[in-house]
């Protein structure tokens, strides 16, 4: 009885402090304090999430983009490339459902000079299209597509359908290839970089939601993540927090769950990290992200468009998709291994209630309603269908192709490294790419690199420990011949000129290497870059 007069108190206490807020503030206050105090209601916040899912998917099927049902059905990258001339027809029979903003009835997003002006851009951008030949070449096809969408903008998903669904069909077959279920999500992005730092902002916003007494967030990620990681947490007011490698240069798992503290909202691990192409153990870090709760990012950026493929292939690459059931999101660049122009990555998530906290809104703007799924507003239109594009014209097969005339050539090459006196492969890479060190003190690596660029290559640099970076690409079928000629050449050179391991770039690693204070070296960086792109 008593229970039930306080529960009647209660509501009697609420009923007036609203009628005291409209009287006061008027309705839209009112209005105000009802939806805030709902939502801390337990139960209800997620009551308040289903009407306002409810009502977006109803709002979608009523603009002209939905409506035939709203939602684009999920779909995979097809067992065969579809043909080129086929490809142009799908584009045509999309083009024809979405409003042509050449006709001026568009009033945003798209500034194009269709004469003179606009005719020099497209032949410089389309400039060597013709030495590639016949109409089924993968690059013209790309390079068409990417062309017809060179002014249009994916900002605004209701203006281009075109976009919407090219997008949304790059995202499914991508959410395919890696193992994703009908839950996994994603949107397109600039490139990688755009990707993990859309990544880390999810996570952020997800840890400010769920953990709101976490005040200063940590990302743990192996000493081989790429610095990108570490440029997200420098943006977004994260502290990272890198980890040992062991002597297989994969990730530490034990160091990983040591670095693990109260203020941990993010792991992170690469398939395979870029420096020697090596993947961590995604399987054991899975585990470990389920036995603590906290989230599990893969920058696959770089092996995500080549993994899939050497695994059907044969070779035995550890699992590090969505089949670890820790694994929470993973970048994929379109613009590497799949074969896409410059500009086209994915950032993909288990499910979409992770995907919400990528999206930024603001609806307090007298322009109208925003809201944005990525870090730039703008969003090139020709990237999305340069992406689908490749992606359906390529087709598993060509991938499979693809990867293994690349995978033939990378064997070929370490093979051919390791005969090479002097030369050797680091750890056991796990496809199109490894590092070359040296096993002989009298040879500096580094100082072969600068040899070699006498000789016309140009090496990539590793450190900790010195090696140089090898990807494996389309054009050095080539070329694999000479470089290992030219190796070799300049193991000999640096072998019998000891004076070359304390000039040009192995003199300058050399000497970094002896600095103690590493933010020496960073305002050296920092010098470069500015001095670099200075005018006279």
């Amino acid at each position: 009885m008593l229970i039930f007069l306080f529960e009647h108190l209660l509501l009697a206490l609420v009923i007036a402090s609203l009628i005291g807020v409209y009287l006061a503030k008027g309705r839209d206050e009112l209005m105000r304090v009802l939806v805030v105090g709902l939502k801390n209601v337990p139960g209800m916040g997620g009551v308040i999430s289903s009407v306002l899912k409810s009502e977006a998917t109803n709002f979608i099927k009523q603009t002209p983009i939905g409506g035939g049902g709203g939602k684009l059905p999920g779909m995979k990258i097809p067992e065969k490339g579809i043909s080129h001339e086929e490809l142009r027809k799908k584009l045509l029979a999309m083009k024809e459902k979405e409003i042509d903003h050449e006709k001026g009835q568009i009033f945003a997003y798209t500034y194009t000079l269709r004469d003179d002006h606009y005719n020099l851009q497209k032949d410089v951008f389309d400039m060597f299209t013709e030495k590639f030949g016949n109409s089924e070449n993968h690059e013209e096809i790309v390079r068409e597509f990417h062309l017809a969408f060179l002014h249009e903008n994916a900002l605004n998903p209701m203006i281009y359908p075109c976009l919407r669904q090219m997008e949304t069909e790059v995202i499914s077959m991508t959410a395919s290839m890696l193992h994703g279920d009908e839950n996994a999500v994603g949107f397109m992005t600039s490139g990688g970089t755009e990707s993990i730092l859309m990544a880390v902002k999810t996570f952020r916003d997800r840890a400010k939601k769920l953990y709101p007494h976490i005040k200063n967030p940590e990302i743990i990620a192996p000493r081989t993540q790429h610095p990108v990681m570490a440029k997200a947490a420098h943006y977004f007011g994260l502290t990272i927090k890198h980890v040992p490698v062991g002597p297989d240069y994969k990730a530490d798992v034990k160091a990983m769950e040591k670095a693990i503290g109260p203020n941990t909202i993010l792991m992170a691990c690469s398939a395979p990290q870029f420096c020697h192409g090596i993947v961590d153990p995604i399987e054991e870090l899975s585990t470990l992200a389920l036995k603590h709760g906290i989230p599990l990012h893969v920058d696959a950026c770089f092996g995500g468009f080549m993994l899939p493929w050497v695994e059907k292939l044969g070779y035995q690459v550890p699992k590090w998709d969505f089949r670890c059931p820790g694994v929470s999101s993973i970048s994929a660049d379109i613009h590497k291994y799949g074969y896409c122009v410059k500009g086209a990555s994915a950032i993909m998530y288990r499910d979409s209630e992770l995907r919400k906290y990528q999206i930024f809104t603001y609806a307090e703007w007298p322009g109208g309603l925003y809201g944005s799924p990525s870090m730039a507003g703008t969003r090139p239109g020709a990237n999305i269908a340069a992406a689908w594009a490749s992606m359906l014209a390529l087709g598993e097969e060509g991938y499979m192709s693809k990867a293994k005339e690349l995978m033939d050539i990378t064997a070929s090459l370490k093979e051919g490294v390791q005969k090479i006196d002097g030369l050797t492969v680091i750890g056991e890479p796990h496809m199109t790419c490894f590092a070359l060190g040296s096993n002989d003190p009298d040879v500096h690596i580094l100082a072969v690199a600068d040899v070699m660029e006498t000789k016309g290559w140009k090496m990539e640099r590793n450190q900790k420990p010195d090696s140089l970076h090898c990807s494996i690409l389309p054009h050095h079928k080539a070329s694999s011949d000479q470089v290992l000629a030219d190796l070799a050449e300049s193991v000999n050179t640096v072998r019998n000129d000891k004076g070359l391991q304390k000039k040009g770039t192995a003199g300058i690693y050399g000497m970094m290497a002896t600095i103690p204070d590493k933010a020496i070296i960073n305002d050296f960086i920092t010098e470069f870059f500015s001095e670099i792109y200075t005018l006279k």
